[in-house]
């Protein structure tokens, strides 16, 4: 039962409306993004959901006037990449949005009805919560389609990674890993990247004396998995981009990493954990272009955001009383 309330929490988190079926309350602008508005509700609602979820898994986090920050920044992306799905006409159909919640369940052996009475007793609206999927599913799909062009993956490129991989004698590095980043503009002076990079070795500082990672991921990361403490999960060194894989020959539990600097900021790793794993040789050039593939569309999905988040007219609204 506590998977299934994760997984609807990791749906909320990201969501760009209110899940919660809360008192009618008298609401605010907080911010203006092209011609679309977020409210002072969905970031009390977010702030509300990203608390419960802290609760449930035991995740300490930053004073609110940080995560109020985060939680709307996060909003104006999910905002813009909503606003680009309509602009486009992407849809999801009720009878696909029907499969996918069947499918949830299945994954966390419940039945649909039985999601319907869970989710009431959590006081969050069926209907709303059919949304937040949907939502979701359309930022997919807008990152896909404006990413996947940008992808050019040459034959030589497969050939070289594959040769790699085999020369490792099928032994491949898997780590877990945790991220902090710490972001640029597109074009940055140099007081900005100086003012960046000071504060990620200032982070960075801090984590190796003991500071909790996930705090600080959520208090100032601007990494898309900022909101779960920065969490990347389980990747392949492989998978990794360059300038990531460089700095990974020689690793360590629980190692602090960076800052690594890149076109989009200054990068800071934790390894969470790490092992070894053995490879069927039949697919390494499959293997090596997906590695490939998911490189490359990390670092452009990251580039695109930010350049979407750049272009966008947004206009925070300040409200003395929140």
């Amino acid at each position: 039962m506590k998977n299934w309330r994760i997984y609807v929490l990791v749906w909320l988190l990201c969501s760009h409306f209110t899940v919660f079926s809360a008192p009618k309350e008298i609401n605010k602008i907080v911010a203006i993004v092209n011609d679309s508005v977020i409210l002072l509700s969905d970031l009390n609602h977010r702030l509300k959901a990203i608390k419960i979820n802290a609760n449930n898994i035991n995740q300490s986090l930053p004073d609110d006037a940080i995560l109020r920050h985060q939680i709307l920044e996060r909003l104006i992306v999910e905002s813009i990449q909503l606003q680009i799905a309509n602009k486009i006409g992407l849809k999801i159909p009720d009878e696909d949005l029907d499969k996918i919640i069947a499918d949830i369940a299945r994954k966390n052996r419940l039945t649909v009805d039985q999601i319907r009475s869970k989710l009431a007793s959590e006081n969050i609206n069926y209907g709303t919560y059919r949304n937040e999927i949907r939502n979701q599913i359309l930022i997919s799909e807008v990152l896909k389609n404006a990413v996947q062009p940008r992808i050019n993956i040459l034959p030589q490129e497969v050939d070289s990674l594959s040769k790699l991989i085999l020369n490792e004698k099928n032994q491949n590095m898997e780590l877990n890993l945790s991220q902090i980043l710490i972001p640029l503009t597109e074009n940055p002076s140099q007081k900005e990247i100086d003012k960046a990079e000071k504060k990620a070795n200032k982070l960075v500082s801090q984590l190796k004396k003991g500071a909790n990672f996930a705090k600080l991921a959520i208090a100032y990361s601007a990494d898309s998995q900022a909101f779960k403490g920065g969490m990347m999960g389980w990747k392949k060194v492989q998978e990794l981009p360059t300038l990531f894989s460089e700095k990974l020959k020689v690793i360590h539990k629980f190692d602090i990493i960076g800052p690594i600097r890149s076109g989009v900021g200054f990068h800071i790793l934790r390894i969470n954990d790490l092992h070894t794993i053995f490879e069927n040789s039949e697919d390494i050039k499959n293997q090596a272009y997906k590695i490939l593939f998911n490189r490359k569309f990390s670092e452009q999905a990251e580039t695109w955001i930010q350049e979407q988040r750049a272009s966008a007219y947004v206009k925070i609204l300040e409200h003395d009383d929140e």
